[in-house]
Order: structure tokens, then C-alpha cells, then sequence
């Protein structure tokens, strides 16, 4: 997501231990913080969270690995927007369609859904509304979803 790698330990996680730890493959996509970040070193990542104490095993932690869905770009204006609890694009396709998203102000956003017309849809709907005011993001979405036989 930057123009640098960084570091993250398999201890790092909620919960982890040497003999209990996450067993991640190279290049696997997975949400974190970053912890140091300097010109000078390598940053150091982490996937435990300052406000949760769930443990990565049980799969509720806020950060972990992002199994299946999809990674797609966009500008870090339209991941600030989705950041916004009152985000108008997600409060509509979210009251159609269930779906999961993890939001990184690096420009990355990561959806998952249950089935992939349902990722193409909130994956598009999420897109198209970077230029859209609330009363224009509603329609869109509402023919979105018609579009594709949904709600």
C-alpha cells in the first residue's frame, strides 16, 4: 500500500504466542496498523489493536488476515469518505446487500460478499460514488441492485 515494505511479526496479533500464532503466506493481504513509520527505518506493523482484546484465532479481532473477497484502489479522498460512520454509498448497498469492508486511508479497499454479482455490485457502487452528491448516490445504488435482480 506505500512505496516501502514493512514489518510485521507473528507476534503482533491479539492473543499470539510462540506456540499459538498465525500461520501467514508470503503475500498474504492482511489488515493492520502501522506503528513506526520513519525515512530511516522499516516500518513496523502491528495487527493488535489498541481498543479490542479479541484474540486472532477466533476470527473478531479488528485486525487479521482478509480471507477471499477482493482488493481494489482508490483515492485516499473517497477512503476518508468511507471512513465517515454516516457514509451515504454504504449505509444504502449495506441495507440490500450484506457485505464486509475493510478500509486503509493508503487507498486500499478490501470487500467481501456472498456471492461475487454481490462483490461486483458493492465493488461499483462503492467506485461510481466518488463524485456523487447523497441524492445522486441513492438512485444509483437502488439501479445497481435492480440491475442485478437484487432488492
Amino acid at each position: 500500500g506505500c512505496h516501502r515494505q514493512g514489518t510485521l511479526s507473528v507476534l503482533a496479533f491479539d492473543g499470539a504466542s510462540k506456540r499459538n500464532r498465525p500461520r501467514l503466506e508470503v503475500g498474504a493481504l492482511v489488515y493492520c496498523r502501522v506503528v513506526l513509520a520513519s525515512r530511516d527505518v522499516e516500518p513496523e506493523l502491528s495487527c493488535v489493536s489498541p481498543t479490542s482484546r479479541k484474540e486472532w484465532m477466533t476470527g473478531e479481532s479488528v485486525f487479521n488476515e482478509l480471507k477471499s473477497g477482493t482488493l481494489f484502489e482508490c483515492s485516499s479522498t473517497l477512503c476518508r469518505q468511507l471512513l465517515d460512520p454516516e457514509c451515504t454509498v454504504l449505509k444504502q448497498v449495506g441495507a440490500r446487500i450484506p457485505f464486509e469492508i475493510a478500509v486503509g486511508v493508503n487507498g486500499r479497499v478490501w470487500v467481501n460478499a456472498a456471492s461475487y454479482r454481490h462483490l461486483a455490485l458493492v465493488c461499483n457502487a462503492i467506485q461510481n460514488s466518488e463524485f456523487l452528491t447523497a441524492a445522486q448516490i441513492k438512485p444509483m445504488v437502488r439501479k445497481l441492485v435492480e440491475g442485478a435482480g437484487g432488492k
